[in-house]
């Protein structure tokens, strides 16, 4: 059974992401389509690879070079070294526009700062150890500015002489997105070719809103035609096997523009986010593009990534059964407490909506006096309700009643941090409400999560509550993981989480 609202899933082998756009929901997948092994793709990887053993090799002959006394352990460590900082600074990412000149300072930053490390740390430093230091750079800094140079120049060749071109959607219909239409026409080396575009809210330029059609979009030589609406991304992205996504953020209305970045983080292709002109916000260099100039952003969703997804699932597994052995002497003490204070049924099970709208049964510790199943699955309860005892009001206040779910993170319903999972009778009610509610259910729910260490918890905002959970699920890192749960184990010592 599923929440109302909910669309039924695209059959992609793998759990559903989900976005609402304040109506029904759209269903995205949550991993990459398979699709067949290209040139590009081949040169999408040759590219970085080529690159960081370039800057390996380089690092560690210069080091061997300058200081042969070294031995082997040094070149090695210097040679990943560099290419740690090189990864880590965005350096081996493919880019629509590369730029030797926009890398050459970090390069050259990056192999001055090995460089003083190889020199401080070697037994026997031949000469000046300020000439070797410049020795080792010019050497390492060189050979990475050339390897770049070349395989630059070979990806712009490779992108103006291939016969076809990755299939682009733009996002916005206004004049940015026509201009941009022309420019990935005219410009072979950026390796794309728009096959369409997608309203987005705003009318095209010289059009009312209310008379935008297809028609009047794609008449004219070279016009790309409109080929649906937001909804329609992930079916327009499998259909027309679109590599990337370019969203025209002045050309979409202000209303929908969260909703689109979000139907991106589960497709199977990059997004580029092109700037509006009164965007001042900076962008890490990691993420920064240009397409002929114009300033983009490079859009991602973390935990759509496979790799991502397994790191968060082997924390829950280690880190869960973990606490669950230590804490067994805690649950053994509140099981008796509650068996005492309200008799038999120590453990309360609960429908509850997790990854993807789908039901699971949650455990807890029963707080409350027995009440028939209809008044449990659908009556809210707050903190000073009369049927809770002295045993469930501090199992509650110290969160002691969530132990059992433990079992949830082991089995896989729950993960340990993520958005709380709600019964599917307030599912329903919160989904027609509360713009974006739906989109907590793209993760795992979780026993702890980012709302819940704000405070937000039991009778509090759900508007609120929804946007934390929303924030969290944007922006997921593991270390962002781990300080959760650690808060987490902060509040239930101090229980200041409410």
């Amino acid at each position: 059974m599923r929440a109302q609202g909910l669309s039924p899933s695209i059959d992609s082998g793998a759990p559903a992401d989900l976005i609402s756009v304040d109506g029904p929901a759209v269903l995205a997948p949550a991993v990459p389509y398979r699709r067949g092994v290209t040139g590009a793709r081949i040169l999408a990887v040759l590219y970085p690879v080529w690159l960081a053993v370039v800057d390996g090799w380089a690092m560690a002959a210069a080091v061997f070079f300058v200081l042969p006394a070294s031995g082997a352990a040094l070149p090695g460590a210097a040679a990943v070294m560099v290419i740690v900082f090189n990864a880590c600074g965005g350096l081996y990412r493919t880019r629509r526009s590369p730029s030797l000149l926009a890398d050459a300072s970090p390069i050259v930053v990056r192999a001055l700062v090995v460089g003083a490390f190889a020199v401080v740390v070697s037994v026997d430093v031949a000469g000046d150890a300020v000439v070797a230091w410049m020795w080792i750079a010019a050497i390492a800094g060189t050979s990475a500015l050339g390897a770049r140079a070349f395989a630059n120049a070979a990806m712009r060749t490779y992108r103006c002489h291939r016969t076809r071109a990755r299939p682009a959607l733009i996002v916005g219909t206004g004049g940015m997105a026509a201009h941009l239409a022309g420019i990935l026409r005219e410009r072979g080396e950026l390796g794309l070719a728009a096959v369409g575009q997608v309203t987005a809210g705003l009318p095209a330029a010289g059009l009312p809103a209310d008379g935008l059609s297809a028609e009047g979009l794609s008449g004219g030589p070279g016009a790309v035609p409109v080929l649906g609406e937001t909804s329609d991304l992930p079916s327009l992205v499998e259909r027309h096997g679109v590599d990337t996504l370019v969203v025209i953020a002045e050309d979409v209305h202000p209303n929908q523009l969260g909703t689109v970045l979000r139907i991106s983080f589960g497709l199977p292709c990059e997004t580029l986010l092109v700037q509006p002109p009164s965007d001042v916000v900076p962008v890490a260099v990691a993420r920064r593009e240009h397409l002929a100039g114009l300033p983009c952003a490079r859009v991602d969703w973390r935990l759509r990534e496979p790799s991502a997804r397994c790191a968060k699932r082997l924390l829950d597994l280690v880190v869960g059964s973990v606490i669950l052995c230590a804490a067994l002497p805690v649950i053994a003490v509140c099981a008796a407490a509650v068996r005492l204070e309200g008799g038999p049924g120590v453990v309360f099970r609960q429908r509850r909506i997790g990854l993807g709208g789908e039901e699971f049964v949650l455990l807890k510790f029963r707080t409350l006096r027995k009440v028939d199943e209809r008044e449990s699955d659908t009556r809210w309860t707050v903190r000073d309700d009369e049927r809770i005892g002295r045993v469930g009001r501090f199992l509650r206040a110290t969160s002691l009643d969530e132990l059992p779910q433990l079992w949830n993170v082991i089995r896989g319903d729950m993960s340990l941090v993520g958005p709380r999972p709600e019964r599917p009778h307030f599912v329903e009610q919160f989904s027609r409400t509360c713009p974006g509610y739906m989109l907590r259910h793209r993760v795992p729910a979780g026993m702890t999560g980012w709302a819940q260490i704000h405070g937000f918890r039991g009778d509090t905002s759900i508007e609120l509550r929804a946007r934390l959970d929303n924030h969290y699920i944007d922006h997921w890192s593991f270390s962002g993981d781990l300080k959760i749960l650690l808060l987490t184990v902060r509040a239930m010592i101090f229980r200041d989480a409410g």
